[in-house]
């Protein structure tokens, strides 16, 4: 008796520390949320909810709107909450080959896609044939304003996209075999039928593709790799040298550095996945440059709108080693290099006037942002060096549409739900707006 007696005390004991270590494991969260540091490696491209008593209103009450931000930033300053979410990111790619990355596509062999390249590539977001043609007339009446009346280069870029350039990883689920017309293929139809002056990095990028020596594009990055980068920016140099007929500075080669290790954007797309251990890298090149420039070479004043892919020609340092100026406007909204502080705006009011301060005016824009080309540029221009001419009211209607990401992405939405072509629904939204 006195054996089983001591059994079931032992018992017992084990038990309560069993559930004493249980307990304190659930705990331990709570426990130790003052300690910042217990959070675990920073997530990347979170945004971190914070919350006062300013948050507390009728309206916030009302609406739960107030009790999910204090939620949300209790959960934020839980200990090791980092670590779960990125062990929770983890097995959900590892195990289950998904991700909850916003835009983020997992093409086949791992390959990632950031889903406005797709959308583009099969033609999903057409305009139409109409709409896209009035669209390079308008660029080619402010191009032929901007050379014979005032000597300046209007010069539109496309840059690669990463479904035009490796279409064989898209994923099934998309029908990949099932392309129609793009609106690339349609504003590269109508520049050469307008002689449009513009320089085609995609279709360059992939005739490149075979023969390159290095990775052009990596497996994780959307944007083209630090030695894409520099492919294109050679020949953008070649290419402004032929249509202006100045010398630019010369790009020199020095050397090269082969590494795995995360750099620039050549594994861009893999940060926002806050995973807990890294992806296995390719080895990816990185030259190192030498921009000359003497007394023989010309730096003009160069004013460019573009998207992100510009960031790394700014970055490398070859804009400000090529021009004498180079005021960037990001989508035509913000001024490099404030674009994430929305607080410098592009000033409509005095575009006249800072575009006639530059000798070039460069459009970059890589074929996913084409559907909305120029982001309002081209017309807001001819506004002012065209004023008694009017503008095509369409373009205006369209610009319009496509002015709020939202109302694009639920527009798509609906021209899905009625089964209509994008182009055709465009048309008749474009109807209903006149």
């Amino acid at each position: 008796m006195k054996r089983t007696g001591t059994f079931f005390k032992n018992r017992e004991q084990k038990s309560k520390l069993i559930f004493g270590f249980l307990l304190f494991l659930m705990l331990s969260p709570l426990l130790f949320s003052f300690i910042s540091s217990w959070k675990g490696p920073e997530l990347n491209s979170v945004q971190i909810t914070k919350v006062s008593l300013k948050d507390l209103d009728f309206k916030n009450f009302k609406e739960n709107i107030f009790q999910d931000k204090v939620e949300s930033a209790c959960k934020n300053n839980i200990a090791f909450s980092n670590y779960w979410i990125r062990a929770h990111n983890e097995l959900q790619y590892r195990v289950f080959r998904s991700t909850v990355t916003e835009k983020l596509v997992l093409g086949k062999n791992d390959f990632f896609y950031e889903e406005m390249y797709i959308t583009e590539y099969l033609g999903h977001n057409f305009i139409g044939e109409d709409l896209m043609r009035k669209k390079v007339l308008a660029l080619k009446k402010l191009q032929d304003i901007l050379l014979k009346q005032y000597n300046i280069y209007l010069i539109p870029v496309i840059e690669p996209g990463k479904a035009f350039f490796s279409p064989e990883a898209i994923p099934n689920r998309y029908h990949p075999k099932n392309k129609s017309r793009s609106n690339y293929e349609s504003f590269r139809d109508n520049a050469y039928n307008q002689e449009v002056t513009f320089l085609d990095l995609n279709e360059y990028f992939r005739a490149l593709k075979p023969t390159s020596p290095q990775l052009l594009y990596s497996k994780y990055g959307v944007h083209w790799s630090t030695y894409g980068m520099w492919q294109a920016a050679d020949t953008l140099t070649n290419f402004i040298e032929q249509v202006c007929q100045i010398n630019l500075p010369d790009i020199l080669h020095l050397s090269d550095t082969n590494s795995t290790y995360n750099k620039d954007l050549d594994f861009d797309l893999e940060p926002p996945m806050n995973l807990l251990f890294p992806l296995p890298h390719e080895s990816m090149n990185f030259p190192k440059k030498w921009i000359i420039c003497d007394s023989t070479h010309t730096k003009p004043k160069v004013l460019t709108v573009g998207d992100s892919y510009y960031w790394s020609l700014i970055n490398n340092g070859y804009t400000n080693q090529m021009f004498a100026e180079n005021p960037y406007w990001y989508y035509n909204r913000t001024i490099w290099p404030d674009i994430w502080k929305w607080d410098q705006q592009v000033d409509t009011s005095k575009l006249k006037e800072n575009i006639l301060k530059n000798q070039i005016v460069l459009i970059m824009i890589t074929d996913a942002n084409l559907y909305k080309f120029g982001w309002d540029f081209i017309e807001q221009a001819l506004e002012k060096f065209a004023p008694n001419d009017p503008i095509d009211p369409e373009l205006l209607i369209l610009n319009h549409l496509f002015g709020d990401n939202n109302f694009y992405n639920q527009m798509r939405k609906d021209a899905l739900r009625q089964q209509l072509p994008f182009s055709e629904f465009i048309k008749q939204k474009i109807k209903e707006s006149q």
